[in-house]
């Protein structure tokens, strides 16, 4: 049984709009061979401490076969110190709430209640997380893509997420907790896709403000590129009082690319043109401080690299931001600067298998 829940998270990460409403509180269960959906969270802790956690549903192939559960979790301390939480369970061991939102997987569980958007993640060594946030924005959708019977929905449905959550970690000697608790700040993910994530994403770019102390706008950024070239961009910035200004006509430009493990790289400077609410805003996004580079290929055994080589490399670039935006109108301007979080996501194709022919007999 571990190593059937091992290698759905192999298969899971090989994976990390609108003809219709996407409903953020259900999995759809779709029949198709390469469904997969999933919610994940990326919340940073004012003591610098980093957490994600995706709750996936997916179909996959014989033998582990359709309807199964995944929680993947990765807990990132402030001396930079990784601990993973995971479980994947069979149909029957997972379950949701058909009426409102609450999903859980084994002891996990993701649920929204009042506005309240609540997510606990408990695993039998004892390493456990609570967080608790809200967000008085509505979600921020991307357009659905689609390419001949493939498809994939995606929409950052808690922007701007705020909150408070504690966790407590197994310390490396096997006896002691490492704890912690305090506000938090981030954003929650939902996605849904039926076809091989290569054939849907070339990389992923998020970028969520982090509220300082000094009251200013904050921006969110989330920017997807296909494999065709095709690129869908949201950006908005949250005003001081809440009000929300979505900009059209973004431009990005990756520089300083960073060439990393699995043949992967990523950018650590994001040039930014865009308009919106009669301003035109310019300037850059800087990955400056590593939080985390995760690849889950890194934590498995041999049998599981090798079931998994027909599924493409996820690299995750973590990494707290610092930016510089210029907002002008014809009759003013103001900068913006501050930190954010961020998570680039590049994704490497498999390679093809090469077909060994047989010796001809004589």
């Amino acid at each position: 049984m571990k190593s059937v829940r091992l290698l759905l998270m192999a298969m899971a990460f090989y994976l990390p709009f609108n003809l219709h409403a996407m409903d953020h509180t259900k999995p759809e269960m779709l029949p198709d061979e390469h469904y997969k959906e999933y919610w994940e969270q990326h919340v940073l802790f004012e003591d610098g401490t980093f957490v994600t956690s995706q709750f996936l549903v997916a179909n996959f192939p014989w033998p582990v076969g359709d309807d199964h559960a995944i929680m993947v979790s990765t807990v990132v301390t402030p001396d930079g110190r990784r601990t993973i939480i995971k479980n994947g369970r069979n149909p029957g061991e997972w379950g949701f709430d058909k009426e409102k939102f609450n999903l859980f997987i084994h002891t996990h569980r993701i649920k929204e209640e009042n506005g309240l958007h609540e997510v606990h993640l408990g695993a039998d060594d004892k390493n456990e997380v609570n967080m608790r946030g809200r967000t008085e924005i509505s979600p921020l959708k991307h357009k659905r893509f689609e390419e001949d019977d493939a498809f994939m929905e995606a929409a950052i449905y808690q922007p701007y997420l705020e909150g408070e959550g504690n966790w407590a970690i197994l310390q490396e000697d096997g006896v002691s907790f490492v704890k912690g608790a305090g506000k938090l700040q981030g954003f929650a993910t939902h996605v849904k896709l039926n076809a091989p994530l290569e054939d849907l994403i070339d990389s992923w770019l998020r970028v969520s403000g982090l509220e300082g102390e000094t009251a200013q706008p904050v921006p969110l950024l989330s920017a997807i590129e296909r494999p065709d070239g095709g690129k869908d961009i949201v950006l908005t910035l949250k005003g001081v009082d809440g009000s929300i200004t979505e900009f059209k006509d973004v431009r990005l430009k990756y520089k300083k690319m960073i060439k990393a493990e699995k043949k992967s790289s990523y950018p650590s400077v994001i040039e930014v043109t865009a308009h919106g609410g009669g301003r035109k805003m310019t300037g850059t996004i800087r990955l400056t401080r590593k939080i985390d580079h995760f690849n889950i290929t890194d934590h498995l055994n041999f049998f599981e690299r090798g079931f998994a080589q027909s599924r493409a490399s996820v690299s995750n670039y973590r990494y707290i931001a610092d930016y510089d935006l210029t907002l002008a109108s014809a009759t003013d301007k103001q900068v913006i600067r501050g930190k954010a979080l961020s998570e680039y996501a590049d994704v490497i194709a498999p390679k093809e298998k090469k077909i060994r022919r047989s010796p001809r007999r004589r």
